[in-house]
């Protein structure tokens, strides 16, 4: 009986989730289902539950570097270009890497009129 408690006991204590990750997930889904309000809404939550003070774990600040993300590119599919600006620049100062970058540039692009679109007299 109790090399069964032994051995479920790390399986069932290591397979919980977090509040932080369970809201990641839903955000997630729901941006899949094309929900975006509902996505923000657990994109933020997760902001709210990691709040950055410099104690966590790396974990913990990959997950919120990702909800930042997350946000970036629903704002960013919203057309709201600016908040979606912010946001990778929230996620890429807690986590440098190239895919975040690429898509701030995607959307800076989107953000500056092209050539075309100027009137000339």
């Amino acid at each position: 009986m109790y090399k069964i408690i032994y051995i479920l006991f790390p399986i069932l204590f290591l397979s919980c989730k977090s509040d932080a990750q369970l809201s990641m997930e839903r955000g997630i889904k729901l941006y899949d289902w094309n929900k975006l309000d509902d996505a923000i809404v657990e994109f933020n939550k997760v902001k709210y539950l990691l709040n950055y003070d410099g104690n966590q774990s790396l974990k913990s600040i990959e997950l919120l570097a990702q909800a930042h993300f997350n946000l970036g590119i629903s704002y960013a599919k919203m057309e709201l270009y600016h908040q979606a600006e912010q946001e990778l620049l929230n996620a890429i100062s807690l986590i440098p890497n190239k895919e975040y970058r690429d898509v701030l540039t995607m959307v800076r692009s989107k953000m500056t009129p092209s050539p075309n679109t100027t009137d000339t007299p």
